[in-house]
């Protein structure tokens, strides 16, 4: 799954990497290294005119029982739920990182990961977005989740879902309007075109993290 990820990229970048032009003026982006669910992000979409722009949303769709903040990719053009907005509202979440978790014995600490995809900063992950009224404030927000599969060999140690990275050659296709969604894009990226890096971790032998990628 993705439930924590960094964005340092400035709007200017991220506008570079995504091939946006418009919009840009009364935006303002603070780098954040531990975005949560349920918090306010930029993502990019192709908006009302045709050309791609970048839109505040809130990560996660709140129902009455809890957050749904990612979406899985396999049955996701069938799923109840995520069928109309994988259909017509397909989104770019940009980031610098994600982080995961490896599981650990019971009352010993987990340890933390950090993936990024050396080259691309930032990246783009496959997402969708939709509108949810707000209770609280009895208004429409736009909100988005993040689409899942299944891990690489980098990954699969680690965790057994992984975030859908898009290939900056498909993210005209991902974000245009089609009679027939591209479920074809929802691939596993290569192994050895990801790093990770163990940055947490209970310091019992002295040794500094280690560093490793899928090559």
């Amino acid at each position: 799954m993705c439930g924590r990820y960094r964005r340092r990229s400035d709007k200017q970048r991220i506008a570079e990497a995504f091939g946006i032009h418009i919009g840009l003026e009364d935006l303002y982006l603070e780098p954040e290294d531990d975005i949560a669910p349920g918090s306010m992000q930029p993502v990019v979409l192709t908006g009302e005119s045709g050309e791609r722009e970048i839109a505040l949303m809130r990560w996660g769709f709140k129902l009455p029982d809890r957050l749904l903040f990612n979406a899985r990719a396999e049955g996701i053009e069938e799923a109840k739920f995520w069928k109309d907005s994988f259909q017509q509202r397909r989104c770019l979440v940009p980031a610098d990182a994600i982080f995961e978790w490896k599981d650990a014995e019971k009352g010993k600490k987990k340890s933390k990961y950090e993936f990024a995809i050396p080259g691309q900063e930032p990246f783009g992950m496959a997402g969708v977005w939709k509108l949810w009224k707000n209770p609280k404030a009895n208004q429409w927000e736009r909100t988005f989740a993040i689409i899942t599969g299944e891990p690489n060999e980098l990954m699969q140690p680690i965790h057994d879902r992984m975030t859908v990275f898009m290939e900056p050659r498909d993210y005209a296709e991902y974000l245009t309007p089609a009679e027939r969604p591209p479920v074809h894009l929802l691939r596993i990226l290569p192994a050895n075109e990801m790093r990770a890096t163990l940055v947490e971790k209970p310091d019992i032998t002295g040794k500094q993290p280690s560093l490793f990628d899928g090559q």
